[in-house]
Order: C-alpha cells, then structure tokens, then sequence
C-alpha cells in the first residue's frame, strides 16, 4: 500500500522531446527528484529537479540534494496505483519548494513504502520573468515559435536511499 505522505529521492531516467510531439523522445537521461506527497489525504505531489543534475544515478540518493523546479500534481484518481493530474498553475496559498515550474501532464505512483515508483509524461512551455526579485516561471499554452523550453518529457524514476527522506 502506498503511503499518502512521504519525501523521498527517485533515480530518473528522463526522456525529453519536441512539444508538439509527446510520443518522440530521446535517449533516457538520469537525473535525481525529490518527490513529496502531501494534503489531508495525500492529493498534493510535488515533484522537483535538484542540485545534482546528471551523473549516476546508480545506488544511495547524494546528500544535500535540494529542489530547484517543482511540479505541482493534484489526485486525479485514488487507487492503489494512484495518478495525479500536473498543472499549469500553482493553487492559491500552495508554497512550493523551489520555483514552481507549470506544465500539463500525468504522473502514476506505483510500490509500496521503501520501494516507490513513479512514471509521468507531460509537456510543458513557459516565459521566464521576476517577482520581488524572485524567478517567476508562467505557462504559454501554445507556445509561441521557437519558444524556448517548449519540451515534451518523460519520468521513469525508483525511490533509492536518502538521509533527507520523510
């Protein structure tokens, strides 16, 4: 049974792609996460790039991984296997670890406590601006040509070890 709150490090193998295109991709490439599941009853995943960008991905999560871009996630269909819907704005009054990255997409969490899995694809486009000085990321849904950033991505990613787990 999967746990409804939990912060964990996933080993990604991420696949990226034209936006206009989902089903193309490339060669998988690793990446560490830091997904949290929160709420009342679990309906919130965030899930977040990190510090340590590519390397192996092989073994223990690196100490002091820390999120750079979350995605937000919001229970679309409870289960044992749950899947959560992305989205392109961040709820009012949610605070997010990191900038708060849109995109549109689906995410399936799978496993059980000490062995989470989690699969996603989703796409995402966006103008890069400030607010009080922080980096503000908005959603352009269709983007405009030759937007920069404008991807498709895939997630393949397994829980491993970390002293920052919750």
């Amino acid at each position: 049974m999967l746990p409804t709150h939990f912060r964990v490090a996933m080993a990604n193998r991420l696949r990226v792609g034209p936006y206009g295109a989902p089903a193309r991709t490339g060669e998988p490439g690793p990446e560490w996460l830091i997904v949290e599941r929160l709420g009342a009853g679990g309906e919130i995943l965030f899930i977040s790039d990190t510090t340590a960008s590519g390397g192996a991905v092989d073994g223990d999560a690196p100490m002091g991984l820390a999120p750079l871009h979350t995605l937000v996630a919001l229970l679309a269909e409870p289960s044992d296997t749950p899947e959560f819907l992305i989205v392109r704005q961040r709820p009012a009054a949610l605070q997010t670890p990191g900038i708060f990255f849109p995109g549109d997409g689906c995410v399936r969490l799978s496993g059980g406590e000490g062995d989470l899995g989690l699969t996603a694809f989703g796409r995402h486009a966006h103008s890069r601006g400030t607010l009080n000085g922080a980096t503000v990321l908005n959603d352009v849904p269709n983007p405009a040509p030759a937007a920069e950033g404008a991807i498709n991505w895939h997630f393949a990613a397994q829980q491993r070890p970390w002293p920052g787990q919750a």
